[in-house]
């Protein structure tokens, strides 16, 4: 193997390396929030959908228990589905880097590296 062809591939190596690392950080940083339709009660989820944090805004004296338990749970569930789609993006751009990053033949600079008369590919 040449060392042209040795620097092509590992700097394929670092463009994926580099989204890999990309997606990490994205990954770690999902979160969700939303709030309840009339602002009664906000919740916020970690990028897994476990609830960190609910607010319930005063006063809500006098309500149903069962309505604010409704209330409660649809909220969490609209913060865990940000939370889910965050994730999916942040993969969904991890695919399309590592798919770029496969695309066409390997190249050092400008020029594509061959073996024989035929161009290495991804």
């Amino acid at each position: 193997m040449s060392e042209r062809m040795v620097e092509a591939i590992v700097d394929r190596a670092h463009v994926r390396l580099d989204a890999l690392e990309r997606t990490v950080e994205r990954l770690g940083a999902v979160r969700g929030t939303a709030s309840s339709p009339d602002g009664r009660v906000t919740a916020r989820v970690d990028g897994s959908g476990a609830l960190e944090g609910l607010e319930l805004a005063e006063p809500i004296g006098g309500t149903d228990p069962r309505e604010l338990a409704a209330v409660i749970l649809a909220t969490v569930h609209d913060a865990a589905r940000q939370a889910a789609a965050a994730r999916v993006s942040a993969m969904d751009e991890l695919r399309a880097a590592l798919d770029a990053s496969d695309a066409g033949p390997v190249a050092v600079g400008h020029h594509p590296v061959t073996v024989g008369d035929r161009p290495v590919t991804r």
